[in-house]
């Protein structure tokens, strides 16, 4: 029998729609935990002081906190730091791991600037392993990269490397040519102290082709960058050796060591950068020894080799034994030479320091008289095959620059042919976007001016409409002056004439008789003060429809003036003459003084307004004149308000003009002919 348990299976969707839910907050919570892991193994492993397989099992430790992390820019930013740590580790095997997988994820990223950073970990491991080409190579891919990610300071890291690699292969033209591309970059990302680097490159170059003059030159360019340098002094002391250096080279062994003493007069300096005081003090020394200045000589050559071996500087713990090996040849003592210029081709041979073990080699040949041919066979077959190893890697660096001049041309064909398909089509866009708003223009510009005749047809309307309505008003008040003076000159004189012919009439008979004419007479009287008074009463209703333009003015100056807030002066010197123009002309003037009202409002900030109205000859004028911020009116576009102030004025056959002074005020002057506007 099997028994069925219904909830059961809703129990387990519950409980797995929780765990959902619930799982991207451990992980984002989780998130700070592995950085926190991978920071502090991190730099566990950039411990020196560590055995290199401790330093190799943190590095694991860290790579294993971010391995499961999603595959974007900070992973690759991560496992590139693991890859700069591992390359210093004796064993290669994790570096090619972890670069391998670095490598991958910037190609799967398609980031530019992750691929010049990847081939740059490859050129520096092989950089250390003295294995040019390679590194070349990796170098050339990475500055391809970081120009198409437009990072012109690590292009121009990139171009200082590759300089650096001709250098050590003789090929010194094509590291000059490197070498000033990266000066002109460098100083157009303002880094001095690259430029710096640059020039000491140079020198050097120039010391090697024996053209010792021009190394000077390069050195002093480089000494007068030094001043923008945070640590100056160690690098004047720095320029100092190079410059004293080459003065040795030129056989002016009092001028190098003018410049070896002053640069060892920085004690507190020195103190610091001991590396830099050996070398110093040795590089005295030696040139002591052309000097014939032998004393405490051999003190300061012991005292600057045991420094350099403590440091664990290989090429100059060989130099300093070179040099010694030189001393005691000078001094006669040609077994302590040897022994010292022995030690340092062992020292040479091991490290693969090909140009120290020649120079120890034409030292051994000299001293050891008895081996001399031995020593100088060996010397012309290592020479071969530097020089055949250096040709060879010269002719693939020429095609490498061949192949990048190519891409770079290529480069800058691709950017002018886009250049110009941009150009064409910002400028068919342009064109489109300008016919457009053109089109839209003249739409606009038909809709205002259907707006305009439509405004100008309802304004004739009204206008029609207004001047029926004047006609009529005008018949109107002809009626009431016509029944006005029938009434005053007509009926109340006959009324009065009834009245006083009656009232002097003798009058006789009964006492009722007498009230009863009394009575009438009272009436009679009374009637004709009424018909006196209706007549006045007519006359003012005329009288007022007369005054009402004038008035109107007032009102319409009275009620923008308060909703602007503003003082309102109205004067008006010959109202009379204003009185007789037609009705269709006061209407105009009304229309043009509020729209003059209603713009002072809105834009002027005046503070005043007045309205002045007087007539000079056969012209009357109307001035509106504000204490407002004023304007440029030939800057002013002239909008429907002013278009339609102007189109008044002409059916007015006046003029109309405006003045106006910046924080001053404005004047809109109208100018109207009297006798061809008059009723």
């Amino acid at each position: 029998m099997i028994t069925y348990y219904p909830y059961g299976r809703r129990e387990i969707t519950f409980a797995l729609m929780l765990w959902l839910y619930f799982m991207p907050i451990g992980i984002t919570a989780q998130t700070p935990h592995l950085h926190q892991n991978f920071e502090k193994y991190l730099l566990k492993a950039q411990q020196d002081s560590l055995s290199p397989i401790t330093r190799e099992r943190y590095l694991k430790i860290a790579y294993s906190a971010i391995r499961s992390t999603r595959a974007d820019s900070v992973k690759y930013s991560r496992i590139s730091k693991l890859v700069e740590v591992a390359e210093h580790l004796p064993d290669t095997s994790y570096f090619i791991r972890i670069a391998a997988e670095g490598m991958q994820l910037a190609k799967d990223l398609e980031n530019p600037a992750h691929l010049g950073d990847a081939h740059w970990n490859y050129a520096s491991y092989y950089l250390r392993g003295k294995e040019y080409g390679r590194s070349y190579e990796h170098y050339n891919r990475a500055y391809k990269y970081f120009t198409a990610a437009k990072n012109d300071y690590y292009s121009g890291k990139m171009l200082y490397n590759m300089a650096y690699i001709a250098s050590e292969t003789h090929d010194l033209t094509g590291a000059e040519i490197l070498l000033f591309r990266c000066i002109k970059i460098f100083e157009q990302a303002k880094k001095p102290r690259q430029q710096y680097r640059c020039y000491n490159v140079l020198g050097n170059n120039a010391d090697d082709m024996e053209e010792f003059d021009k190394s000077l030159h390069y050195y002093n360019k480089a000494s007068q960058l030094i001043p923008s340098f945070k640590d100056s002094l160690y690098y004047k002391l720095e320029n100092l050796n190079n410059q004293g250096v080459r003065f040795h080279k030129m056989r002016n062994y009092e001028k190098a060591e003018s410049v070896f003493t002053t640069a060892l007069t920085y004690v507190n300096e020195l103190s610091r950068s001991p590396a830099l005081h050996a070398m110093l003090l040795d590089n005295k020394a030696h040139c002591l020894v052309f000097l014939g200045k032998l004393d405490d000589v051999e003190q300061d050559m012991r005292f600057a080799m045991r420094l350099r071996d403590s440091l664990g500087e290989t090429a100059g713990s060989i130099m300093s034994r070179l040099h010694l090996a030189n001393y005691y040849g000078k001094i006669g003592d040609t077994l302590e030479g040897i022994a010292y210029a022995k030690e340092a081709l062992e020292m040479a041979s091991g490290k693969e320091l090909t140009h120290h073990k020649l120079e120890a080699l034409e030292l051994l040949a000299a001293l050891d008289r008895p081996n001399t041919i031995p020593y100088l066979r060996q010397h012309i077959e290592i020479d071969k095959s530097i020089n055949a190893r250096d040709r060879k890697l010269r002719n693939k660096f020429t095609a490498i620059r061949y192949e990048t001049a190519k891409y770079i041309a290529e480069n800058e064909r691709l950017f002018r042919q886009r250049l110009w398909i941009i150009i064409v089509g910002v400028s068919i866009s342009a064109i489109s976007i300008l016919l457009y708003l053109n089109k839209l223009q003249r739409s606009k510009n038909r809709e205002l001016l259907f707006e305009r005749e439509q405004q100008q047809y309802d304004e004739d309307m009204y206008l029609m409409a207004l001047t029926q309505k004047t006609n009529l008003e005008k018949g109107r008040t002809e009626e009431r002056q016509r029944i006005s003076k029938e009434l005053h000159d007509h009926i109340v004189s006959r009324l009065f004439t009834l009245r006083f012919q009656w009232q002097t009439a003798p009058v006789g008979g009964e006492k009722e008789m007498l009230s009863l004419n009394r009575k009438n007479l009272n009436l009679l009287e009374q009637l004709e003060s009424e018909i006196r008074n209706l007549s006045h009463k007519l006359r003012s209703i005329v009288y007022t429809e007369e005054e009402r333009f004038l008035d109107t003015l007032k009102t319409l100056l009275a009620e923008k003036s308060e909703i602007g807030r503003l003082t309102s002066v109205f004067e008006c010197k010959n109202p009379a003459d204003w009185q007789q123009l037609s009705y269709v002309s006061k209407i105009n003037l009304q229309r043009i003084v509020e729209e003059i009202l209603q713009n002072v409002v809105k834009h002027a900030r005046a503070h005043k307004i007045s309205i002045l109205m007087y007539r000079e000859l056969d012209t009357l004028y109307l001035n509106v004149t504000d204490d407002g911020k004023g304007f440029k009116y030939a800057r002013v576009k002239r909008g429907l308000g002013m278009k339609n102030m102007e189109a008044r004025s002409q059916k007015l056959n006046g003029t109309f003009s405006i003045q106006s002074t910046i924080g001053i005020g404005t004047t809109v002057m109208i100018r109207i002919p009297f006798k061809l506007n008059i009723q």
